[in-house]
């Protein structure tokens, strides 16, 4: 699939129109990194037009710290003593403590730890041109043998595999973002403190967004052009709409990506993806690198 075709579940103007081509964003490794030195204060709401899908070193760069430092929010009030989710009950790793990446041109999976055939093979690049990532949840040892358990991009969402840990490179990462439908609203954390809140669009009652733990798969940088469908940046998500099974005739992928319409921030109006303000969407894909998990709650009290 061109990274110049990609499409997205997200409702546009026009239906014909098409993003402009991206600059490639670079596909960094996630990795731990420092605490981020603000917390943001006020939106800056800044023009893009509707759209949709998807970096980070523990020592970011000065123009990484300078685009947080340039993006302005306004924490609610709960957001800066928001505790970061526990992982789901069959999850014996945290989200981002085990971020996966095949060591060679492809990854075999298998259904379960041990097995002698793997059920699917996923190449070393996505369709979008990033390095495949995936995150692991468990771990397992079988003889001498150590294995992870995977969730696997694509529909149904969170399916569930397994990787030898001879296959796979890995690393770790203190990023996370969480996202609440209820409240419409975005937080960044590093290393559990809230760096950054955003208000944010959700899917439409027909096109929901889906909850559960995602991860960054496809960062896309449209800031050479921040006036198309996907604002300043894009970052798709493994996950897919569970109320679409295409869109615009390709894969109706989920992602966290800006807008060229600020006005409807709050709104439950889009197809899936979660929209932002495109100053808040270059400041998360400045510090987002594939393998960071983007956590999707119905609420903060659920």
């Amino acid at each position: 699939m061109d990274r110049r075709n990609a499409h997205y579940p997200d409702r546009v103007s026009d239906p014909e129109e098409r993003p402009h081509q991206p600059s490639a964003a670079p596909a960094r490794a996630a990795a731990p990194r420092r605490r981020l030195r603000f917390i943001a204060t006020g939106v800056v709401a800044v023009a893009a037009i509707v759209a949709v899908v998807v970096i980070a070193t523990r020592n970011e760069p000065r123009a990484t710290q300078e685009a947080l430092r340039a993006v302005t929010t306004t924490p609610s009030p709960s957001a800066e003593t928001t505790a970061a989710p526990e992982p789901s009950p069959e999850a014996a790793i945290a989200p981002g403590a085990l971020v996966v990446s095949p060591a060679g041109e492809s990854l075999a999976v298998y259904p379960a730890a041990g097995d002698a055939e793997p059920s699917e093979s996923l190449g070393q690049w996505t369709a979008l041109g990033a390095s495949t990532t995936l995150l692991g949840f468990a771990t397992e040892t079988v003889g001498d043998a150590e294995w992870i358990q995977v969730e696997l991009p694509g529909a149904p969402n969170h399916r569930e595999g397994w990787v030898r840990a001879d296959d796979v490179q890995t690393s770790a990462t203190d990023v996370r973002i969480d996202i609440y439908l209820d409240e419409r609203e975005l937080d960044l954390t590093d290393g559990g403190t809230v760096e950054l809140t955003s208000e944010v669009v959700i899917g439409a009652d027909e096109s929901p967004t889906p909850l559960g733990v995602f991860w960054v798969t496809d960062p896309l940088d449209f800031s050479a052009n921040d006036s198309g469908v996907y604002g300043s940046f894009a970052m798709g998500l493994n996950g897919w709409s569970e109320a679409l099974s295409e869109f615009n005739g390709g894969v109706p992928q989920i992602a966290v990506h800006g807008t060229n319409q600020p006005e409807l921030m709050g709104q439950a109006v889009s197809n899936g993806c979660i929209r932002v303000p495109n100053d808040i969407a270059t400041a998360l894909g400045a510090v987002a690198a594939p393998g960071t998990p983007v956590v999707i709650h119905q609420s903060r009290s659920a």
